[in-house]
């Protein structure tokens, strides 16, 4: 499951997709799968079981089983019973990507309502949200550096290298050390 996806979907479908993919795991471990990649009626089952309706087109009226599934919460069933108590904990997703890419986003608020979005964003704990007018901003702050190396640069002649934080090496034209370049 990607942490980009979570940023932008509403806690209540990523609890969905969750599920989901534990159900395939537990079809490995103690049932019998299908094909690769084909939802089968044994899984289907099990997802029923647990309050989640397989369909392939992720509405009623969809079918149970076959490849590209999705799924619905079913009413009073006990997904929604266990995902009500979760949230109801003030439960927060914080396993996500706190800086989803601005397509992600905007294709996010492209298919529901910003009012919506806004909110689950809130919920999932992202700042910096507001909606005025049914438009949404969204400022996600600082990125964080997630590079894995530094620059060096050598203070005579001005060469530069890459390489992991705390490199001890030379400049071979000055035979002069490099310095890292903050």
């Amino acid at each position: 499951m990607n942490p980009a996806y979570f940023a932008v979907c509403p806690p209540e479908e990523i609890m969905q997709t969750l599920c989901h993919e534990m159900c395939h795991l537990w079809q490995h471990h103690f049932g019998k799968p299908g094909r690769r990649g084909y939802h089968n009626k044994e899984w289907a089952d099990f997802m029923e079981a647990i309050g989640l309706m397989p369909s392939s087109t992720g509405a009623p009226g969809g079918a149970r089983t076959g490849d590209k599934m999705a799924d619905y919460a079913i009413e009073g069933g006990r997904f929604l019973e266990a995902y009500e108590s979760l949230m109801t904990d003030d439960y927060r997703i914080s396993w996500m990507d706190r800086f989803p890419s601005r397509e992600k986003l905007m294709a996010a608020i492209a298919n529901g309502t910003t009012d919506e979005m806004a909110g689950d964003l809130s919920i999932m704990g992202l700042a910096g949200i507001s909606v005025e007018d049914g438009e949404i901003t969204f400022e996600p702050g600082e990125r964080p550096n997630k590079s894995n190396r530094e620059k060096y640069t050598c203070p005579l002649c001005q060469a530069n290298i890459w390489g992991k934080p705390g490199l001890n090496v030379l400049c071979g034209d000055c035979d002069t050390a490099f310095e890292a370049a903050n």
